[in-house]
């Protein structure tokens, strides 16, 4: 097994070298293109880090991708929206999203979406009305950009300037939301008073967006997160009484839902297949110890793989850490995200070579909840 801790210097590449070269001679990149003030990767991922509530904490580290160097210099500034914009992003990030070569970010705390470039410079902003409720998460499809508000709305952004293009009304406190083939599918979660709950997830075709036409299927109550791929939906929530996090599957061919009978506290999918990453965290809150189970879910045969030894055979404490998010990365590989909540700064494990290699970086933000690439 390889093993390399990664703690490396340079905000987002201040040496440029010949990495940052694309592979024709003729066609050079040019690593502080869109205004950049610093150098960014050829091959650029980022790390979404949440913040702490009421912190104004968030914020946003790019890294290389391809050569898996975090490139951050622990002694200056490593957030790279505030190098570039002389701001902070605010209160508790809640998603970010890649689309046209442009990075879109939902500020939760701060209820506004932000269109940036991809050296992270912000083009524009929308403030969500507060009627819609704040913004939760959002997905991309034809030119829009869909993010879920808790007020039960759905809102239609323009791509290109966010300006509102439309809304539907949904359960209400939509949560995660994803999309295959034009159509979106949207947890609905429990209202955050406590006093409602909804056992189902919407179904929404972005070809005809209306009240009137969104559909719903039965699942269990308080579902958090929707990942889609060609022919399956994984949902994961809470359940009835919060103590659990079921794990269910709706089949996109046949319209029906089923309970897994497993528990399922982070979903990604797999890349090229119908099969979904998986990982349950169960924690004993007499000790606050935690136990992570690692599987692959095959909705096609119902069956489960469990991983567990092998993803923890690079680093045993990944069976024991606070997962807070997983992200699905490129040929085969994951990002699993350990926060320490507002104790310090986070972790991404990169797991690659079917849990055969991992590097490790320190996120430089409290809380990372999402990893994105530009691919």
């Amino acid at each position: 097994m390889k093993f390399r801790s990664l703690f490396l210097s340079a905000i987002c590449g201040l040496a440029v070298s010949a990495a940052f070269t694309s592979c024709s001679d003729d066609d050079e990149y040019d690593p502080f293109a869109g205004g950049s003030k610093v150098a960014i990767p050829e091959n650029v991922g980022y790390i979404l880090n949440q913040g702490s509530s009421g912190k104004n904490n968030a914020n946003i580290v790019c890294f290389d991708w391809k050569a898996d160097t975090l490139n951050v210099d622990p002694n200056t500034e490593h957030d790279l929206f505030y190098l570039q914009n002389g701001k902070r992003l605010c209160n508790t990030s809640q998603d970010i999203i890649m689309y046209n070569g442009n990075l879109y970010v939902v500020v939760y705390g701060s209820s506004y979406v932000a269109k940036l470039n991809r050296a992270g410079v912000e083009q524009t902003r929308k403030q969500i009305p507060s009627e819609y409720g704040q913004p939760r998460y959002a997905v991309a499809e034809d030119g829009a950009i869909y993010v879920t508000c808790i007020g039960g709305y759905i809102v239609k952004l323009s791509a290109d300037d966010l300006s509102e293009l439309g809304k539907v009304k949904v359960g209400h406190t939509p949560e995660h939301i994803d999309e295959n083939d034009g159509i979106l599918y949207v947890a609905q979660g429990s209202s955050y008073d406590g006093k409602e709950s909804d056992n189902r997830i919407a179904i929404v075709n972005t070809n005809n967006f209306t009240d009137a036409a969104v559909k719903y299927v039965d699942v269990m109550p308080n579902t958090q997160v929707v990942v889609a791929n060609d022919n399956y939906v994984a949902v994961q929530g809470y359940g009835y009484d919060w103590t659990n996090t079921p794990f269910w599957i709706y089949d996109i061919k046949s319209g029906k839902a089923i309970d897994t009978g497993e528990c399922c506290t982070y979903v990604t999918k797999v890349e090229g297949s119908n099969k979904f990453f998986c990982v349950y965290a169960k924690t004993d809150w007499s000790t606050y110890e935690t136990h992570n189970t690692y599987f692959y879910y095959d909705p096609a045969t119902q069956s489960k793989e469990d991983i567990t030894s092998k993803v923890g055979s690079n680093d045993e404490t990944l069976l024991s850490c606070t997962v807070f998010g997983l992200s699905t990365g490129k040929d085969g590989s994951y990002y699993i995200l350990n926060s320490f909540y507002s104790s310090g700064n986070g972790r991404v494990f990169h797991e690659t070579d079917n849990f055969q290699r991992q590097q490790v970086y320190t996120s430089w933000g409290q809380n990372p909840c999402k990893v994105v690439l530009d691919k």
